[in-house]
């Protein structure tokens, strides 16, 4: 899997423990043992206020019009909380546990303007940033 790679995971743990389904972006590409780094996504941009499409720095988010590159709604990509995953987790839950499942892979060009927007954001870790902007 490469930066850019649309997941679905049914059983997604978030970061207060609860368990359910989400999309996931990965946004970078590891070496050796790095983790992949993932960020959530959702379709309910106006609850965050968000209507137009692009970078919204200040909140986190980047937003993609539906049919723009696979969603079928538009959906805002969230960077206020990125999740470090380990190969090892994403092997188990695609083999074992079949609860994760690549969907998509967004264009270059998309995952380019995410990464570049999270760029932006103060609330991004150098650690993060780092691993997002390697080659």
């Amino acid at each position: 899997m490469t930066r850019g790679t649309v997941l679905f995971h049914r059983e997604f743990t978030f970061r207060d423990g609860e368990i359910g389904e989400k999309y996931l972006i990965i946004l970078n590409t590891p070496q050796h043992d790095e983790p992949y780094l993932c960020c959530k996504t959702t379709s309910k941009c106006q609850k965050h206020g968000i209507t137009t499409e692009g970078c919204h720095p200040h909140k986190n988010i980047y937003m993609l019009r539906a049919d723009h590159d696979w969603f079928p709604h538009d959906t805002c990509i969230q960077f206020h909380e990125l999740y470090e995953i380990k190969m090892s987790e994403f092997l188990k839950a695609k083999l074992q546990d079949n609860t994760c499942e690549i969907k998509h892979c967004l264009r270059d060009e998309t995952s380019r303007a995410i990464r570049n927007c999270i760029k932006k954001s103060d609330d991004v870790s150098e650690y993060h940033l780092e691993l997002i902007f390697k080659r």
